[in-house]
């Protein structure tokens, strides 16, 4: 059922945001403004130092670790920020609409205190409020599921509800998608081990939030693999899932879909994983021709021999995949030049200043205090704008971005709701970092949430075509909640448009993955955040 608020974003006009839309600076000149401290997120991760008992694989995991979800978890219009923290209570940070941000983890029942690593939210259980998701390591024996009662969250992780029962998992991140197209969204975590036994685990949801452990259902091997970030997305357009893993040690993993929720290792034959230590991952469409090109965060350090550091570590750098067609893509990654990174870790694609192509960003760095980790001590963030082809050129510091320490969690949100994104940076033994976007919004925008009936209530897996202007550049967004690595990005669809002063977007399409059904929306105004329902019959729709 819709919210008050959201049957008035569905009749497309929101005068409220529109009123938000008071940014003047010049077009080319965006700049991100750090306004951690005045918004209130100044809180320590932890402080860096682990107890004595802690063995070396567990240190590891807790000094890879931060993560955080930007979700409007009490359905008010407004983006709330969740944090996870180690050796304290988790965060759950209310935006109260002027900037700044309240901590009421406590009031609604989400100050989980343990050692808290990444976090992912979706509507398990389509009543239309976004339940959370929480992974853990070392002490604790099992993740944590909060399911959102109204705003108010209830641990539910026992029973059929999703949970490990392995007192040695080093659990890292976890992503929600409908990889069997049933209407239910289902999950899959990530961990950092390797062994006899699944330590990154497949749940099929069998419908109400109830979740199935189905890595064998699958038909695919999740052994031996050093997970760190997942994505369901359609990679080979087909209608179907796939499953794209970014993993340490040369584990990355593509599984395609063969229909009815059944992956197949398709690594080598797609000509991916050859990342050597993927972390982060993000999936877009860079180039705009209707398809989604992948990104992989890895180390890169082309000094780097066995005497300086572990031959199995790797250093060759990013990866950037980019799709060429019929679930095949190839590697791109020096013709985009995005290959130095430093030690990256989580990372997005966005349209951060509205010309129309999906930019790039990442964090980096890492201090496992051994002698080959010093030059990565204070690894700058990256942004890379893209000029339109899928070719990017690095100005983080041209456009204010100079965070450089241990980042973990990378997201992109709209918290101001301004019609441009913003960034938030989860770093490890430090505080969060969060960016405004001052200028991005010069150029028009618009926003999209969708809510299906058939499909999952979200709307995962839905495809969004946007034309502009009639014969202009079509621009393609998938709906997904993907794992940029231990973060999630707000889950909004936003498309730049390139232009300033539109009357009307020529085109917006909805494909949605269970019914097969299309909306097609004719003469939309621009600088909006609208809902769009999925129809309820077989009829292509279309809505002045």
């Amino acid at each position: 059922m819709l919210t008050t608020l959201e049957r008035a974003l569905a009749r497309i006009v929101v005068p409220a945001f529109a009123t938000l839309l008071t940014c003047t600076a010049a077009h080319g000149q965006v700049a991100f403004t750090d306004v951690t401290s005045q918004a209130g997120l100044e809180v320590e991760h932890w402080d860096g130092i682990a107890p004595d008992h802690v063995q070396r694989a567990d240190l590891e995991m807790l000094i890879m670790s931060a993560g955080a979800v930007a979700f409007d978890f009490n359905r008010d219009g407004w983006c709330d920020i969740f944090m996870t923290r180690l050796e304290a209570p988790c965060m759950m940070f209310r935006n109260n609409g002027d900037g700044t941000f309240t901590d009421v983890a406590p009031q609604v029942g989400l100050d989980y205190d343990g050692y808290a690593t990444g976090c992912a939210v979706g509507d398990i259980d389509n009543d239309g409020d976004l339940d959370l998701y929480l992974l853990t390591t070392y002490p604790d024996s099992r993740n944590v599921f909060f399911v959102n009662y109204g705003g108010l969250f209830v641990e539910e992780s026992r029973g059929a509800r999703a949970y490990i029962p392995d007192s040695t998992h080093h659990c890292t991140s976890a992503t929600f998608g409908d990889y069997d197209r049933d209407g239910h969204i289902d999950l899959m975590t990530t961990a950092w081990q390797s062994g006899t036994f699944h330590k990154n685990y497949i749940y099929r949801n069998a419908g109400g939030g109830y979740f199935i452990e189905d890595s064998a259902g699958a038909t695919i091997d999740l052994r031996n693999m050093f997970g760190f970030s997942a994505s369901f997305a359609d990679v080979d357009l087909d209608g179907w899932q796939d499953l794209l893993v970014a993993a340490d040690f040369g584990t990355s993993r593509f599984y395609r879909s063969l229909g009815a929720g059944q992956l197949r290792d398709q690594t080598k034959v797609a000509h991916v994983g050859t990342d050597e230590n993927g972390m982060g991952s993000t999936l877009g469409d860079i180039d705009n021709d209707g398809d989604l090109d992948w990104f992989v965060t890895s180390i890169f350090d082309p000094e780097m021999t066995c005497e300086t550091a572990p031959c199995n570590w790797g250093s060759t750098g990013n990866r950037l995949y980019r799709n060429i067609g019929n679930g095949d893509f190839q590697d791109d990654t020096d013709v985009c030049g995005v290959r130095d990174g430093g030690w990256g870790w989580g990372a997005s694609f966005f349209d951060y200043d509205n010309d129309g192509d999906l930019d790039l960003g990442m964090t980096n760095g890492v201090v496992f205090s051994i002698p080959y980790d010093d030059q990565f001590h204070e690894d700058p963030v990256r942004i890379w704008n893209n000029d339109g082809t899928g070719v990017m050129t690095e100005v983080a510091e041209a456009v204010g971005v100079t965070d450089n320490r241990s980042g973990k969690g990378f997201l992109t949100l709209d918290y101001d709701n301004d019609g441009d994104l913003d960034l938030l940076i989860a770093n490890n033994a430090s505080t969060p970092v969060l960016y405004r976007n001052d200028g991005g919004n010069d150029l028009d925008w618009i926003q999209l949430k969708l809510r299906g009936h058939r499909s999952n209530h979200s709307g995962l897996g839905a495809r969004v075509y946007v034309t502009a202007q009639a014969g202009g550049v079509t621009q393609m967004r998938e709906h997904r909640a993907a794992n940029n690595y231990q973060s999630q990005n707000e889950p909004l669809l936003h498309f730049g448009l390139g232009t300033r002063g539109l009357s009307t977007i020529h085109k917006i399409r909805v494909v949605w993955p269970v019914s097969g059904t299309e909306t097609i929306l004719t003469n939309v105004d621009p600088r909006q955040r609208i809902v769009v329902e999925e129809p309820r019959d077989k009829v292509v729709t279309s809505r002045p």
